[in-house]
């Protein structure tokens, strides 16, 4: 059996899991085809229940992009994201790995690297409210904003990307990305 390591690009609503997605591949073992999860660069502190990412200041942040030591970056809400070449390493080296990216940088990122493959987390408009609120870090007229941002970037989804349907509990989730990654190796 050859195996073919990919670079898979996760996108979805704030409040689709995606964190928690990522948290849990972090921190225990499904399969030996899991991906790794690849840590973002971003221009502001890391908040509480937040991704461990790299934070930076925007000229360090600056640096870097023009000397060409990321992949993709972009920016959302003010902020400016990136993900370092090393992951191409990664990738050549054999292992599957997980980035988490932008549904308005996804063509981006596809024109970059042709070869990404790109996950779409859906969830419904019920569930996302409800996560939304738990969070507490919203006020209810910015809930309602992003749930309006989420319905229009709907749009932006390719035909050809896997659908991830994240309404369930965690474990579903990940036995989706875990199905997923298995598959792709055969």
């Amino acid at each position: 059996m050859s195996t073919i390591a990919r670079l898979y690009f996760l996108v979805g609503p704030s409040g689709a899991g995606k964190d928690t997605l990522l948290r849990e591949l972090k921190k225990n073992q499904y399969a030996e085809t899991q991906p790794l999860v690849a840590h973002r660069y971003i221009t502001r502190a890391p908040l509480e229940d937040d991704e461990n990412h790299i934070e930076l200041a925007p000229f360090d942040f600056n640096r870097r992009r023009e000397s060409g030591l990321f992949l993709f970056n972009w920016e959302s809400h003010g902020h400016q994201y990136a993900i370092g070449r090393e992951v191409k390493k990664w990738v050549k080296s054999g292992h599957n790995v997980i980035i988490n990216g932008s549904r308005e940088y996804l063509a981006t990122a596809q024109q970059i690297l042709p070869a990404v493959v790109p996950i779409w987390i859906s969830v419904s408009e019920q569930v996302l409210r409800e996560r939304l609120i738990s969070r507490g870090r919203e006020s209810a007229e910015q809930i309602e904003l992003r749930i309006q941002r989420n319905q229009q970037l709907e749009s932006l989804r390719p035909r050809h990307c896997i659908l991830i349907y994240n309404d369930q509990t965690i474990e579903d989730c990940v036995g989706q990305i875990i199905a997923l990654t298995e598959m792709s190796n055969i």
